[in-house]
């Protein structure tokens, strides 16, 4: 078994659940919201459920959808994570940016589409199969994301395939939004700073900044794009391991003045470069 994996995306190792997909039981195949909600679940509990048939019938169950095989609306994913783990979630309907920015740090969407709008190349069941279907999508890479779609046939080291998000937005219910965050269900991940002189930092006009909070660095605190090139100074480094074993350790700047001061930011984003590193 799988605790799940990281990939290198946009620059970012980019955590990928320990996948489980719909096809058991007999046909027709009724489990892709259930499946879905258990990958995109693991994410935030880094692959500590248990990836297997049995867990996705566990939340169907626990759903309280009294007509399974007929498919089950997003309303029946909250009150699963509810019953069955005693965590409450929210369907969201963010804009595009919001989304881009969700899927470059570490959120995984739990999403409806129409099958049939996706392309041919990324339908891994019939093309002839017209209705609406639930999925995962994880990263971002310059304009495209990983899709992870329960009908595929993959053991639990699956991670998905490419789609570009213009093709996969034509298919998608925007207003059916599911999210989860890598490691949200974990213990707060330790801490370790270490003071530096105080050195700068430069990012580049059209850069998203995400601030993260000090004491949790999981916790977005502020955002907000430059409109210009600028920078400000980092006064330490603070470097952080998640709770569960094999994540990776992750190193952040501690901002000591301008907008994000006494916030954490990520170096390794796109645009943030540090002149003397």
């Amino acid at each position: 078994m799988t605790q799940g994996t990281y990939l290198d995306i946009g620059g970012r190792s980019t955590y990928f659940p320990p996948f489980v997909n719909e096809r058991f039981g007999k046909r027709p195949y009724w489990a892709c919201t259930f499946a879905s909600l258990l990958n995109g679940a693991n994410v935030g509990w880094l692959g500590q459920q248990e990836a297997s048939p049995d867990e996705v019938l566990k939340l169907a169950h626990a759903s309280q959808d009294r007509t399974l095989r007929s498919g089950a609306s997003s309303s029946y994913m909250v009150t699963a994570m509810q019953v069955l783990y005693g965590k409450k979630i929210a369907i969201n309907h963010f804009d595009r940016d919001r989304v881009q920015e969700k899927l470059q740090t570490g959120w995984a969407l739990v999403a409806g589409i129409w099958y049939a709008e996706l392309p041919d190349r990324n339908k891994v069941w019939s093309k002839k199969f017209n209705k609406g279907h639930r999925v995962v999508v994880i990263g971002w890479d310059h304009g495209r994301t990983r899709l992870l779609d329960p009908m595929v046939d993959k053991d639990q080291t699956y991670t998905g395939q490419w789609i570009a998000w213009k093709d996969f937005e034509k298919a998608w219910w925007s207003g059916e939004q599911v999210w989860f965050k890598e490691g949200q269900y974990l213990p707060r991940p330790k801490q370790a700073a270490t003071p530096t002189d105080r050195t700068r930092w430069n990012v580049r006009g059209g850069t998203l900044i995400v601030g993260y909070s000090p004491d949790d660095p999981r916790t977005v605190v502020k955002k907000g794009r430059v409109s210009r090139d600028s920078g400000a100074h980092f006064d330490r480094l603070v470097d952080v391991t998640p709770a569960a074993a094999g994540a990776p350790a992750r190193r952040y700047l501690h901002v000591s003045d301008g907008w994000f001061k006494g916030l954490l930011i990520d170096p390794t984003v796109p645009g943030i470069t540090i002149p003397s590193a």
